[in-house]
């Protein structure tokens, strides 16, 4: 009897715990919600007791979430907050002190496989156009779900910057690495909620630079130095965050493997990585933003040994318009006192020729370029340093509003979009001016043929006045006498100085006006003077035009000159 008892007693215990109810509660943010359902959705609260109708809500809302929970209270609370109703304990006070703010998920889908590969195969080819239209497009490509580099090599864990160095892409690295450290990008991924922009950038491209693979734990500088590829270690040694120090697997500094993997000794290369790897200077010249100070060549600066500029709020702000480098330490010594102290001039005067005059380069005459040419006299003695020195040069242009090198294929590609901007700016203007004038004319021809109808109308009504006869009219007009009045003497003028403007001078555009200024000249001394006409219509284009302007102006002080002597002889 007792057995009997305590069995029903168990298997009624036992029912007691299968028959327990559980909810299962979908929560599914309001943003993701199709408006045409929306109203039943607020009607029909999403708990369900049989898990897997909840599944497949989930299946159909892939931003939902799902948990379950034993009274139905805290289930329906769940499915329209997202919240648990412990998290709601004194929820007065809390709503009153700290707003609940619910974390937003972006829209971008990581990448499937197949994507992958074909976004690496990009990336090797160099690409530049198809990875900047996909990362922005998904940015996903980059930045994996977990908020690091995305895996594009699952075996050896290689990103993007990887791929790129191995590939020895130099333009490919900068394009990755400017991209995650753009702070519009981050702000695509992680929407307007974020405050952290700058931050996420920094940390991102932090990890990009120094993230090593799962190989040999080497980094993408480990890549560059040991295969030689000068210009990719130049591209990452330029960021600041880039770490020159870390160890690989054997305990190898980038500094001890270089070119380790090249097929030939060239102890040159060697040199110059060498060089790279040790920290980088530049020489700036410093001019105020208001060009109340004259302008200067600063102290060499590094990545990380910044350039001390005045902070006091009465002085001029002083701004870095222009750059050389990078170089070592002892080289930018150098550079800096070559740039800064002018060549000895000649005492002993000697004769010179038209072109050695007219030479406004050469070493001679940078103290008289120095003083003449206040605004680009610096930078034109630092910009043919940097070219006897093999380095890089930046100078800003204001109408570009950047830094370029116009000796250069990317400061030639800037250049070339502005004059074309320019030009069909100009030929849009030409085309507005010529309908104007084309529609004026037509008015005015009208306007003068209504005019000559109304003459002759009262031409002939004077010649039909009842006052006068026909006899007297006619005898008055036989009497009077004309005279024909002296022909004026032709003027002796000598127009050679027209003929020779006329003959050459078009119609030309130039960077600030139809006319040349001094940007004008400044950026013709920058520009190479051998361009391809056809890689850079423009550029060709406007260069005729100021040689042009040029061989006008040459011509108008010779004739200057020239009267000037003649003027002097006659006294």
């Amino acid at each position: 009897m007792d057995e009997n008892v305590q069995t029903l007693h168990g298997i009624h215990g036992n029912s007691n715990v299968s028959n327990e109810i559980i909810y299962h509660a979908v929560y599914i943010p309001e943003e993701n919600i199709d408006s045409s359902i929306e109203n039943s959705i607020k009607e029909n609260i999403r708990v369900y007791q049989d898990k897997a109708e909840a599944l497949k809500v989930i299946k159909e809302f892939k931003t939902g979430r799902l948990k379950s929970f034993k009274k139905r209270s805290e289930a329906e609370e769940y499915a329209q907050t997202g919240f648990e109703k412990s998290n709601y304990v004194n929820s007065t006070l809390i709503n009153a002190t700290v707003p609940v703010v619910e974390e937003k998920s972006n829209n971008f889908k990581a990448p499937r496989s197949q994507d992958l590969i074909c976004f690496k195969k990009l990336i090797k080819d160099g690409d530049l156009y198809a990875v900047k239209t996909t990362v922005w497009g998904n940015p996903r490509y980059l930045i994996g779900s977990g908020d690091t580099p995305a895996i594009l090599q699952e075996g050896c864990r290689y990103n993007a910057l990887h791929i790129a160095v191995r590939a020895d892409r130099p333009d490919m690295c900068e394009l990755i690495l400017n991209t995650v450290g753009n702070t519009d990008f981050i702000k695509l991924l992680y929407g307007d909620e974020c405050k952290s922009y700058v931050d996420r950038a920094q940390i991102m491209l932090d990890l990009y630079l120094n993230t090593p693979d799962k190989g040999l734990n080497e980094t993408p500088l480990h890549f560059a130095v040991k295969f030689g590829l000068k210009n990719v270690v130049r591209i990452l040694v330029s960021y600041p965050c880039c770490i020159k120090t870390l160890p690989n697997k054997y305990k190898q500094l980038p500094i001890d493997i270089i070119c380790t993997r090249t097929c030939q000794e060239d102890e040159g290369l060697k040199k110059e990585i060498r060089l790279l790897l040790e920290d980088q200077y530049y020489v700036p010249v410093l001019r105020s933003d208001d060009n109340t100070l004259q302008p200067v060549i600063g102290e060499p600066f590094s990545p990380t040994n910044l350039l001390s500029l005045n902070t006091d709020p009465i002085s001029p702000r002083l701004e870095v318009r222009a750059f050389a480098g990078p170089m070592t330490k002892s080289r930018a010594l150098e550079f800096r006192k070559k740039w800064k102290t002018p060549p000895r001039l000649r005492m002993t005067p000697i004769k010179k020729t038209d072109d050695e005059s007219n030479a406004i380069d050469s070493p001679t005459n940078n103290l008289a370029l120095r003083l003449q040419d206040v605004e680009k006299g610096l930078e034109r003695v630092g910009r043919d340093l940097a070219e006897e020195y093999q380095v890089s040069w930046k100078e800003y242009w204001l109408f570009l509003n950047d830094f370029a090198d116009f000796r250069t294929k990317e400061g030639l590609i800037k250049l070339e979009k502005y004059l074309e901007h320019k030009f069909q700016n100009q030929l849009l203007h030409h085309n507005q001016t010529s309908n104007e004038n084309l529609i004026n004319s037509n008015e005015n021809s009208q306007t003068k043929s209504q005019i000559d109808e109304i003459d002759y109308l009262y031409n002939k009504l004077q010649s039909w006045s009842l006052l006068t006869s026909n006899g007297e009219e006619q005898n008055n007009v036989d009497e009077l006498e004309f005279f024909t009045p002296p022909s004026s003497p032709k003027l002796t003028v000598d127009n050679s100085d027209d003929e020779m403007q006329n003959a050459e001078e078009g119609h030309g555009t130039f960077l600030e006006g139809p006319v040349p200024t001094k940007l004008d000249h400044a950026v013709y001394n920058a520009v190479s003077t051998s361009l391809n006409s056809i890689t850079y219509p423009n550029i060709y284009r406007w260069q005729h035009d100021m040689q042009l302007a040029m061989k006008r102006d040459l011509h108008r002080k010779n004739s200057i000159r020239g009267i000037r002597r003649k003027l002097i002889m006659n006294f």
